[in-house]
């Protein structure tokens, strides 16, 4: 896979911000939803990967936005 996992987490509020703020800045991302459907926000995760050379712009962009 040539895609970094640059974000993952259970907060359904954080990961629509963070997707806001990848869109604004035009980086293709994708989404990987490992959370539980019967118990959304408490079992696993969402992960967000974007490609290899976007990476550290994405890390960057996402450490100055934190909330």
């Amino acid at each position: 896979m040539s895609d970094v996992k640059i974000y993952s987490g259970s907060s359904q509020v954080r990961i629509m911000e963070i997707k806001n703020i990848l869109e604004n800045e035009a980086i293709a991302y994708q989404e990987l939803n490992k959370s539980d459907s019967s118990y959304p926000g408490i079992y696993g995760d969402i992960e967000i990967y974007v490609s290899h050379a976007d990476a550290d712009k994405a890390k960057q962009i996402i450490a100055s936005n934190k909330s």
